[in-house]
């Protein structure tokens, strides 16, 4: 696989970690809202977590998508 394809690869699978995080995010509010029955201190800070890791991890393939200067 050739340097542009890696870089192309990373930069998609940055964003798809971003819009993962975002809609996990976003569950996590609806979730809330919903009180479904859920401990919401378990709800939030497991989602929390999973939310900061996947943005964490987009961050990093969009900055290994960008060539080194």
């Amino acid at each position: 696989m050739d340097n542009e394809t890696k870089r192309d690869n990373y930069k998609e699978a940055g964003k798809y970690c971003l819009d993962l995080s975002k809609l996990v995010f976003g569950g996590i509010i609806l979730a809330g809202i919903m009180q479904l029955g859920v401990n919401n201190a378990v709800l939030f800070s497991l989602g929390l977590a999973a939310t900061a890791c996947l943005a964490l991890l987009g961050f990093l393939f969009n900055t290994f998508s960008n060539p080194k200067k």
